[in-house]
C-alpha cells in the first residue's frame, strides 16, 4: 500500500516536524505552496492524506471545504491557529483530523497512525457495491430512558441471534457521544458514522456499509464517532439518512438508543418500524419508563412500541399484569435475571449468543429473535391504563 502525503501552506511556512516525523519513519512528503501543483497532487492518487495550513492567503476552513469537494477520496487533517480550533466547523467542511498550530510531537504521531490506519483500511475494502436494494426489511429502535438496563447487550445479542437466523443485521449506534456497541462486540472500528458524514453523505459511491465494522458473528455495526465532541457535527438529517441507506441493504436495522431524547434521537424512533422499549421490575426505572412512553403517546408513536422486561424474577417487586395495566400494554418478551452470563459476555466484548447460548438468557434472546422475525396477523391487545406510579 503506497500513501500519498502532501503538505499544503499558503506561506512559504515549511512541514518542520510533520516531514522530521515521516522521514523517521520511512515516508516521503511532498511539499507545496501552489494550488495548481496540488491539484496535480491529489487528482490521481486515491490514498492521499493532506497536511493543509492555511492562514494568510486563504481561510483556511473554505479551502478545506473546497478541497473535499473536489478530491472527497483525500485524508485532510487540519492545521489550524488555536484560537480558531474548532473541530465541529472542521469536520462540516470536510476535515478527517485537526492540528493546531502548536501541537505537541504526540499529537502529530497520533494524527499520522490514525491515517496510515485508516488508508489500510480503504485500501483493503472491497471495490463492488452491487448490494441488492432489499425489499422486506425491518428497523428496530432499542430504548430506555434509564441506564444500567442492559440496552446495548440486549441489542448487540439480539442482532446476533438474527444473524444466526440467516438475516443480515446492521447495528447503528445512536449514542453518538458515548456509543459502546463496538466495545461490547470487542471491535476497534477504523471507520464510523464520523468518517461517513465526512466523505460518504450524499456521495452514492461512498456507500453506508463501507463505513461499517464486521463482527465475528456477521453484525454490521455503524459505530458512533471515536471522539465524543465529534457528535456536534451530526445532524438529524444525517442520522435519519443512514438508517434509510442501511434498511436498503440488511434484512433488519437495529438502533441503538441513548436513555436521552433529541430531535435527532426522535427522528430515529420516528423512522422506526417497531420501538422495543426495555424496562426491569425496580420502581424507579418504571416511573421513567412510564413517563418516557407518555412522551411517544403524544407524538404519536405508541402503537409502534413492544415492552420487553429485562433481568426478570418471578415473583419479585410488582406482579406483571399491574405492570400491564399501568403501561396501558402487554409485555411482549421477558428476558431472565442472568447477571453472571450478561457481565461475562460485557467484560469479554463477546457475545453471549455465541459463547453460553444454551443459558436461560440466550434462550430466551433467541425466543425474542423469532417473534420479532414472524409476520404480525394482528394489532396486540392493549389494556386500559388504571392507575399511575407518577401519581396522576
Amino acid at each position: 500500500m503506497s500513501i500519498n502525503w502532501v503538505y499544503f501552506s499558503d506561506t512559504n511556512t515549511p512541514p518542520g516536524e510533520i516531514k522530521e516525523l515521516l522521514e523517521k519513519n520511512s515516508i516521503e512528503l511532498t511539499s507545496t505552496n501552489e494550488f495548481e501543483r496540488l491539484h496535480s497532487l491529489l487528482i490521481e492518487k486515491n490514498l492521499s492524506v493532506l497536511f493543509l495550513k492555511a492562514h494568510t492567503l486563504f481561510n483556511v476552513y473554505d479551502l478545506c471545504q473546497e478541497i473535499s469537494a473536489r478530491y472527497p477520496h483525500v485524508y485532510i487533517i487540519l492545521i489550524v491557529p488555536d484560537n480558531l480550533e474548532n473541530l465541529r466547523k472542521a469536520m462540516l467542511m470536510g476535515a478527517s483530523d485537526t492540528l493546531r498550530f502548536s501541537f505537541e510531537l504526540e499529537e502529530l504521531s497520533e494524527a499520522i497512525n490514525h491515517a496510515k490506519k485508516f488508508m489500510k483500511h480503504r485500501a483493503s475494502q472491497d471495490t463492488n457495491f452491487g448490494n441488492l436494494v432489499k425489499e422486506k426489511s425491518k428497523i428496530i429502535a432499542v430504548t430506555s430512558p434509564k441506564g444500567g438496563v442492559g440496552r446495548t447487550v440486549v441489542t448487540v445479542n439480539l442482532a446476533v441471534a438474527l444473524a444466526r437466523m440467516g438475516k443480515k443485521v446492521a447495528i447503528v449506534d445512536a449514542n453518538l457521544q458515548f456509543g459502546e456497541v463496538a466495545m461490547y462486540c470487542n471491535i476497534k472500528p477504523k471507520r464510523t458514522i464520523y468518517e461517513w458524514v465526512k466523505e460518504g453523505y450524499g456521495r452514492p459511491n461512498y456507500t453506508i456499509d463501507q463505513y461499517m465494522s464486521i463482527s465475528e458473528s456477521d453484525v454490521s455495526i455503524l459505530a458512533a464517532p471515536q471522539r465524543p465532541e465529534f457528535f456536534e457535527g451530526i445532524t438529524e438529517e444525517h442520522l435519519k439518512s443512514a438508517i434509510l441507506e442501511a434498511k436498503k441493504v440488511f434484512d433488519v436495522v437495529l438502533i441503538d438508543m441513548p436513555i436521552y431524547l433529541s430531535e435527532i434521537h426522535l427522528r430515529c424512533l420516528d423512522l422506526a418500524d417497531e420501538i422495543m422499549l426495555l424496562t426491569i421490575n425496580e420502581l424507579s426505572v418504571l416511573r421513567l419508563s412510564q413517563l418516557y412512553l407518555e412522551t411517544l403517546d403524544s407524538i404519536n408513536l405508541k402503537d409502534k412500541v413492544k415492552l420487553v422486561m429485562n433481568k426478570y424474577v418471578k415473583g419479585q417487586n410488582l406482579e406483571t399484569n399491574k405492570i400491564e395495566d399501568i403501561f396501558g400494554l402487554e409485555i411482549y418478551h421477558s428476558l431472565p435475571d442472568h447477571a453472571s452470563v450478561a457481565n461475562a459476555s460485557i467484560n469479554a466484548g463477546y457475545p453471549f449468543i455465541l459463547s453460553n447460548s444454551r443459558s436461560n438468557l440466550g434462550k430466551s434472546v433467541v425466543k425474542l429473535s423469532e417473534k420479532l422475525i414472524e409476520s404480525d396477523d394482528g394489532k396486540e391487545v392493549k389494556k386500559e391504563k388504571r392507575w399511575s406510579l407518577l401519581g396522576k
